[in-house]
């Protein structure tokens, strides 16, 4: 069951009454205050809630918080904006693999035919050879032929020429007188002649050419000429001993021709 109270200004009127029903000082100052607990009692709300009317109250009261609504949808994306400053140089990269092996150049022209042998002179050994020469520059030590390559001195081996031909006669001198009769000599040895072989030898190639003797006769020694750098790499009798044999090489760009000699005995 729901009590009711009675109103404040209820409360001060009936007290006000029974003041002023007692007497006394107090009467004059209660009903007064009676008047205006009245006067409060039937005055509109705007009198006592602040001077705010109910609308202006309802409108600054807030409940409970709620719960938070959904995540929206993003916006569209911002512009560009401007670059930034360049950053500091970064560190040096490892080295790259090796790539492929490049194709082949195309062939040189070809240089010009050399110079042939020039035999300028002899001399004692090699340590009396110039420090340097032009290209086919030869000297004759102790019977080798020691030749400039372009870089160094080499020793081309033996070289010996083929034999001169015979000089005439000479005019027959006074006679003179009768010499005493000497002792019987020692039996003589065989006539030495000499025997050629031509040859070819193509650029920078290499050949073994023979020349032999004549029947029943031996090989003693030999040599060759020839009209371009021509090396002897070796040389030998043969295995019969009836011719001499020469291993030559031509490092020239240019084929190479000459003769090589066997001396033979007997």
């Amino acid at each position: 069951m729901k009590l009711g109270f009675p109103r404040p200004a209820t409360v001060i009127a009936s007290a006000a009454l029974f003041v002023a029903l007692s007497g006394g000082a107090w009467a004059a100052g209660i009903v007064p205050l009676a008047k205006h607990a009245y006067t409060a009692d039937t005055a509109t709300n705007s009198k006592k809630l602040g001077g705010k009317s109910l609308a202006q109250l309802q409108s600054t009261l807030r409940g409970a918080r709620g719960p938070a609504g959904a995540t929206g949808q993003a916006g569209p994306a911002g512009a560009t904006g401007p670059a930034g400053p360049t950053g500091p140089q970064g560190a040096k990269g490892d080295t790259g693999a090796t790539g492929a092996k490049g194709d082949a150049g195309s062939r040189g022209p070809q240089g010009d035919v050399g110079a042939g042998l020039k035999i300028i002179g002899s001399l004692a050994n090699s340590g009396a050879l110039p420090a340097t020469g032009a290209t086919g520059d030869a000297y004759l030590i102790t019977g080798d032929l020691w030749v400039w390559d372009g870089s160094v001195w080499k020793n081309a081996g033996p070289v010996q020429g083929p034999q001169g031909p015979i000089g005439p006669v000479g005019a027959t001198g006074a006679t003179g007188p009768a010499g005493p009769t000497g002792p019987t000599g020692a039996a003589g040895t065989a006539a030495v002649t000499v025997h050629t072989q031509a040859y070819t030898i193509a650029a920078s190639g290499e050949q073994i050419v023979t020349a032999a003797c004549g029947t029943g006769q031996k090989a003693v020694g030999g040599g060759f000429d020839s009209n371009g750098i021509v090396f002897n790499l070796d040389m030998k009798a043969t295995a019969a001993d009836d011719g001499w044999l020469f291993v030559l090489e031509n490092p020239d760009s240019a084929s190479a021709s000459g003769n090589v000699y066997a001396y033979c005995l007997g």
